[in-house]
Parts: structure tokens; C-alpha cells; sequence
């Protein structure tokens, strides 16, 4: 039996919303469901606008855009992340700085963000922004960051494409930065199919986003454009698929939750596997659950692990490999030492919503039957 790695789980209203846009069709980027999903994740949230996208991608490439971020800027971000954090960058003819990971959280390190910024700042090249990562669901430690992005004017994006429903020190993520972006791509945990989103308490950023992803469009009856615009906006019949998935983000959550609890109980018995951490100042969405592999006490590498779990029918998956080492990113220098680390021994496991507590000891007894093989 196959076990999927991270797949959507379809429960609510789904056939009901999408079947009222096909009925009334309204069914592309103009729709009463697009509205009330930017409401109901911004609500929930805490911040005052949002303003949905195509994908994450587009809602980091927008965020960037309203910032002001252009060529010859510099951008802090992670190595270990997505490449869908950095590329937006570059759609911007700006730079990537690559900065390291902590152990802890898999995240960007804030003493060496603000050590970065520091050094930056002293030989007259301050960056134009930061993007922090909250990566495979856990809250990065993003107080020190936002503090001397404060200090020195510069912008802070969260890219909480993968922490919807987590918590910093009893906060939303999507509320700590001065703009936060996220994703609703079918392995999320609520998804419109692709989609995306940002959000932001400054109307002048969200306006400004709205216009942009809308082709720039300053008089749509007479198509006159006076800036380069982005066909960037979500549709109704996405956004209807989004407003229901939203219905039941609580009991997705609970389920995500559940499932990392009982990983954790079952795999933290076994030599050789750190199971998924959850600082005691977060609150963890477990969009995926993650554990580390050390070869020496569990007998094989996570590489290999993953190999044979997924010759068994177990979808694993390994960490995202650390950007700097990509060959369009090789020109920056980079000074990475833990992603390179993490992305050694990490390792995703089957995580959907809808997993069941029969499948989660699947998984666990074929990584026993894999040990005890080598």
C-alpha cells in the first residue's frame, strides 16, 4: 500500500461552493469568493488586508514589488528553504544573501541574520529586506530579526507559505513582519489547487498589490496601463474551493498536531532518529513532520532511508538541498555550514491530514524493518 507524503483531504463544502460558481459562472479572477477568502485568512490572521495570488510564489514576488525591491538590492534569506523563496528575488534584478540555518528549528539563525545586517550596514550596503522562513511549518525565532530590521529600515517579509496556523510566543505567523505570504498549493494545508496570498496591516502596500496583480490596470474600461502589471490574481472558483477548505482549518491542524505527537512517541524510541522539534515558545502547525538521521547510531544514512521507504510504498521525502549550492547561486557568497548539515540527515514522513493511526505505524515499522536490514 502506497502512504502519500502530504496529499489535500476534501471534506466540507467543497462540491457545493465550486458548483455555485459554475452555476452563476463566475468562475475566474473576478467573485464574491475571492473576497471572502482574502477576509477570512487575513481575520484569522490578525492583520488588516490580504490580497490572494495565483500561487506563493507570486505572492512573494508581489511583496517584494510593493517593498520596493529592485536591481542592485540585497535580500537576507536562507539557503535551506524552497527555491520559490529566492527566485522572486531575482525577478526583481535583486541579490540574494544566503544565511545559515539553526539546529533547533531548521530556520534561519538570527544571531548570524543580525550579524549579516550588521556587517552590511557598516560598509554602506544595507539590505533593502529580509525574507525569514518559517520552514516545514515550525515558527522562526523572528523577534531579534524584526528588531534591527526596526533599527534600520529594512522591510521584513515572512514567507509562511508552509505555517499557516502556527504560533510565535502565542502570535499568528503572518502577523510579525511588515508583510507575510502564503500558499495554498494542493499539499498545503488548506488549498485552492495553486493559490497564494499576502497579507499586511498597510492599506498602501495592499492597494498597491491589488493593482499590480491585476495587470496595473488604472482604467480597465478604456485598457489603460501606465506601469507593468502581473496576471497574478486568484480565481473565484479557487478561492470557493479555499473558502471551504478554511471551514475546517482547526480540526486540520488538530489533525496535523496528532499525527507529529504520535511520530514523535513512536520514533523517538529508536537510536539514531531525532524526531520533529517544537520550541516551548511556538506553536507548530506540523505542516510536514521531519526527523534527522544520524548514520552512526541508526546504521544508514537518511539518503538511503529514503530510498528504501520509497521502494516500500512510503512516500519520504528528503530536506530541501540548500540553495547556495544551486548553480544560478553559486556567484553569492555564502558562509553555510548547519543547512548543509540538516539537509544531510533530514527527512519529511507521511503527514496528510487524513493519515491514519494505521498507516503512521506503517511508516514506523517499515523504518524498524529497514534498521534492522542493514
Amino acid at each position: 500500500m502506497r502512504i502519500p507524503l502530504c496529499e489535500p483531504y476534501i471534506k466540507g463544502n467543497e462540491w457545493k461552493y465550486i458548483k455555485d460558481c459554475l452555476d452563476t459562472n463566475w468562475v475566474s479572477s473576478v467573485g464574491t469568493y475571492v473576497n471572502k477568502f482574502e477576509e477570512l485568512v487575513s481575520d484569522y490572521i490578525g492583520v488588516n488586508y490580504g490580497v490572494a495570488t495565483v500561487n506563493g510564489t507570486a505572492a512573494i514576488h508581489t511583496a517584494l514589488m510593493v517593498l520596493g525591491v529592485g536591481p542592485g538590492d540585497k535580500v537576507l534569506v536562507p539557503s535551506l528553504t524552497f527555491i520559490a523563496s529566492v527566485n522572486p528575488i531575482c525577478y526583481c534584478g535583486a541579490e540574494p544573501v544566503f544565511i545559515d540555518s539553526e539546529v533547533n528549528t531548521f530556520n534561519i539563525d538570527p544571531e548570524k541574520t543580525i550579524d549579516k545586517i550588521e556587517q552590511m550596514v557598516k560598509k554602506g550596503n544595507k539590505p533593502k529586506a529580509v525574507i525569514v522562513v518559517h520552514l516545514y511549518g515550525h515558527p522562526a525565532d523572528i523577534d531579534p530579526i524584526a528588531e534591527v530590521c526596526k533599527k534600520y529600515d529594512i522591510k521584513l517579509i515572512e514567507d509562511a507559505t508552509e505555517a499557516l496556523g502556527s504560533k510565535y510566543k502565542g502570535r499568528m505567523v503572518g502577523s510579525l513582519g511588515d508583510i507575510a505570504c502564503f500558499s495554498f498549493n494542493g499539499n498545503k494545508l488548506i488549498t485552492t489547487g495553486g493559490g497564494g496570498m499576502l497579507v499586511t496591516n498597510n492599506k498602501k502596500w495592499a492597494d498597491h498589490a491589488r493593482y499590480l496583480i491585476q495587470q496595473a490596470k488604472d482604467d480597465p474600461e478604456n485598457f489603460i496601463h501606465n506601469n507593468i502589471g502581473y496576471n497574478y490574481r486568484l480565481t473565484n472558483i479557487q478561492a470557493a474551493l479555499g473558502v471551504a477548505q478554511f471551514e475546517n482549518i482547526e480540526e486540520f491542524i488538530e489533525s496535523k498536531r496528532t499525527t507529529a505527537m504520535t511520530y514523535n512517541k513512536l520514533l523517538s524510541k529508536i537510536p539514531g532518529i531525532t524526531v520533529n522539534p517544537e520550541m516551548e515558545w511556538a506553536y507548530n502547525c506540523f505542516w510536514l513532520y521531519s526527523i534527522l538521521i544520524d548514520e552512526k547510531e541508526f546504521g544508514i544514512n537518511s539518503k538511503t532511508l529514503l530510498e528504501k521507504l520509497n521502494l516500500r510504498g512510503v512516500m519520504a521525502r528528503p530536506f530541501f538541498k540548500p540553495l547556495h549550492h544551486m548553480p544560478m547561486f553559486r556567484k553569492y557568497d555564502a558562509d553555510i555550514h548547519v543547512a548543509d548539515w540538516l539537509w544531510e540527515r533530514g527527512l519529511n514522513l507521511p503527514c496528510s491530514v487524513g493519515i491514519t493511526l494505521e498507516e503512521i505505524q506503517q511508516v514506523v515499522d517499515t523504518i524498524c524493518e529497514i534498521r534492522e536490514e542493514k
